[in-house]
């Protein structure tokens, strides 16, 4: 799976001493149906990205920024915070980093479901049976 790659995010911080840009670490475009547990409840998510030490998803009524979440995709369960917030776009930074397993799972998942052709409604109803979110 590529890592996604934008000439923004690697422009290098001045606060950054390595001059590695916004991001310590490399993120692999995923597309994988999971959801997001908040003091306000679960909600559906999208996940479009991920590493070691956070995610970027889309979803709807998400948390706004600064708030506490459980993210719950496959095999990964990661406690985290939102950290940026956009239109129906979030950034969660993890509190612990995932283990490269876990990473390196979800990227299967992800390229798996691809090849399979397993349509983005298909994955959703699968994660919603996963995470107790189907009726």
């Amino acid at each position: 799976m590529a890592t996604v790659q934008s000439d923004r995010r690697n422009v290098p911080r001045r606060d950054d001493p390595q001059l590695r840009g916004r991001r310590g670490q490399p993120r692999a475009a995923i597309l994988l149906s999971g959801s997001v547990d908040a003091i306000t409840g679960r909600r559906r998510v999208s996940l479009l990205e991920v590493s070691l030490e956070g995610a970027r998803l889309d979803g709807i009524d998400l948390p706004p920024s600064r708030k506490d979440v459980v993210l719950r995709c496959g095999p990964v369960d990661a406690f985290g915070t939102i950290i940026w917030a956009t239109g129906n776009r979030r950034g969660i930074q993890f509190d612990a980093p995932i283990s490269t397993s876990e990473l390196v799972a979800l990227q299967k998942a992800s390229v798996c479901a691809e090849q399979a052709g397993i349509t983005p409604d298909e994955l959703q109803a699968m994660a919603d049976w996963a995470n107790g979110l189907a009726r």
